[in-house]
């Protein structure tokens, strides 16, 4: 070997050192990245679903996170993690808290009288539960979970989180296909709905509503 091609070995060598280095750290970067992102998301997923259809905000802002109302009752919490650092990734979700709770507690069949703040929910003529300038056939529950509703589960009305002795929500129920995306939401007709979910996670009213 001469000294001509040791020279261009060890040039070779040295050009290709930065590209090498790089190659050899990229994937526990991206890794970490990874890792923060989850961190990132599981908080803000997590205080997301527990105050969807809250009629207040609950419990406190997760470390990491701040809340910023987009439109009345409507908000969303962005989370970061890794703040400082080349390594730092954020999430948002948004929610949106009910309006008012219009299931009855006092379901007292028709027997002439029987109001829940000054709405009638049980009598005749009433014409179901109204809401703006619409109305249902149903209340609307507090809140969703994390699961769509199957077409046997009827918008959650045939769950075990609806009585319908009482026409009233035990509990959150499943999502329904209608709103379980936003593009659903949008194609969706309201004319259509078991209960009112216009403006669900801050998606604004429905073209139709």
């Amino acid at each position: 070997m001469n000294i001509v091609s040791v020279t261009v070995g060890l040039t070779l060598m040295a050009s290709a050192s930065p590209m090498l280095l790089d190659m050899a750290i990229t994937p526990a970067i991206a890794q970490k990245k990874a890792i923060n992102f989850g961190i990132a998301e599981t908080s803000a997923v997590t205080f997301a679903a527990a105050n969807e259809g809250s009629t207040q905000l609950t419990g406190n802002t997760p470390l990491g996170c701040e809340i910023f109302e987009v439109s009345a009752l409507a908000y969303k919490v962005t989370c970061t993690e890794g703040e400082g650092t080349k390594y730092v990734q954020e999430a948002t979700r948004a929610f949106r808290l009910a309006t008012e709770d219009l299931s009855c507690d006092d379901n007292d069949g028709n027997n002439g009288h029987g109001n829940s703040d000054g709405y009638d929910c049980s009598n005749p003529g009433n014409g179901g539960y109204a809401n703006n300038v619409r109305v249902f056939d149903f209340p609307s529950p507090p809140g969703f979970t994390g699961h769509q509703c199957t077409i046997t589960q009827n918008w959650g009305l045939d769950t075990d989180a609806f009585d319908r002795s009482k026409n009233k929500w035990k509990g959150k129920s499943c999502t329904p296909g209608d709103i379980w995306h936003s593009s659903f939401y949008e194609n969706s007709d309201p004319n259509a709905w078991m209960y009112d979910v216009n403006g669900h996670n801050g998606w604004g009213d429905h073209k139709d509503y």
